[in-house]
């Protein structure tokens, strides 16, 4: 398990609930003139289509 927490999750920064959260808050209360078809959520160093991820230094 240490081995997985140090190779997948250590020096990135994950989305959290509230974040999504957040983003479904904004799109139901949007004017009912405005249409969102499609949401994609990315944590902000990840590279969208999973080619290649970003690590934080330090």
């Amino acid at each position: 398990m240490e081995e997985a927490q140090r190779r997948f999750f250590d020096g990135y920064e994950s989305l959290k609930p509230e974040d999504i959260a957040d983003d479904i808050e904004f799109a139901v209360g949007t004017p009912p003139h405005v249409n969102i078809g499609h949401i994609e959520i990315l944590p902000t160093l990840q590279v969208p289509g999973g080619l290649a991820f970003e690590r934080r230094a330090g």
